[in-house]
């Protein structure tokens, strides 16, 4: 088993001095109740978990938030499983249980423009 420490643990800037964040190191997870978030590693070296997904621009790889901020997916969900586990763990502190995680569906969707037929739509677009 890994147990993680996060040291430097501190709550995300006001969204007005940080209304767009662009993400190189995210998963996507969802909880029992389908709500969706981005669990990320900052550039800064910490960790983030989003207030809820409520919006998506496939075409921009934008996603916006209930908090109002927007973070722009600037590569496909990392694979590295030593982050992805630390991602995880430090979403787990807030969220305490997840159903699955759904980043692969919305990457795809996002290199194809459209969701699957299979799959279904996971976030609306932007209005």
């Amino acid at each position: 088993m890994v147990w993680f420490f996060f040291g430097n643990d501190r709550p995300a800037p006001d969204v007005q001095s940080q209304p767009h964040v662009q993400l190189y190191h995210w998963r996507i997870v969802q909880r029992g109740n389908g709500a969706l978030h981005i669990t990320a590693q900052l550039a800064s070296g910490s960790f983030r978990l989003t207030s809820v997904l409520i919006a998506i621009d496939l075409q921009r790889a934008l996603i916006s938030t209930e908090s109002g901020r927007s973070y722009h997916l600037c590569t496909p969900p990392e694979a590295d499983e030593f982050l992805r586990a630390a991602m995880v763990a430090s979403a787990m502190r807030d969220l305490l249980f997840l159903s699955g995680d759904v980043s692969d569906i919305i990457w795809s969707a996002i290199l194809t423009g459209t969701w699957s037929a299979q799959e279904g739509c996971l976030l609306p677009q932007f209005q």
